[in-house]
């Protein structure tokens, strides 16, 4: 198990960005307190025994150089079943995996290079998008220690 102390900047599987805050002790049961960035900084409580299924230590530059490699090699995808798309959306998007959301952020990419040819995303679906997008921006950001706002470029570059 991965111990983490306060002040450890996380990746919660639903909510992003998010920082260790502290420990606490809750009938018996120990919990690590994080606190989100985004969506006005909500307290989550992470059990000790299953933290590792819910947060993630943030990648170093050399895990994010290996996922960048990953995204150059995901393939455009679009199922043009609206129900179907949002379920595949929402499974990757709620997995938590970092090869899921890089996935999904490389299907914005796409949308957006390629001004939609071929895929007619609607706004439930570019919501998904752009929010699995905001959050793998925020951890290559930390990881490659780039201002938030230079990040997206920096990326594209690389994909490129």
């Amino acid at each position: 198990m991965i111990q983490y102390k306060k002040g450890d900047r996380v990746i919660h599987c639903r909510d992003g960005l998010a920082v260790v805050v502290d420990q606490t002790l809750i009938s018996e049961k120990e919990y690590f307190v994080v606190k989100t960035i985004r969506g006005g900084g909500e307290n989550i409580y992470v059990p000790f025994d299953r933290a590792e299924s819910i947060i993630r230590p943030i990648m170093n530059a050399k895990e994010a150089d290996e996922l960048i490699d990953y995204m150059k090699g995901v393939e455009i995808e679009y199922n043009s079943n609206t129900k179907q798309r949002r379920d595949s959306l929402k499974r990757r998007l709620s997995s938590g995996q970092v090869k899921d959301i890089a996935y999904l952020c490389k299907q914005l990419y796409f949308y957006r290079t390629l001004k939609g040819e071929g895929a007619k995303y609607g706004p439930v679906d570019l919501d998904m998008l752009n929010y699995a997008n905001n959050n793998m921006l925020d951890e290559f950001a930390i990881s490659y220690d780039i201002d938030r706002d230079k990040i997206e470029e920096f990326i594209y570059q690389k994909l490129r």
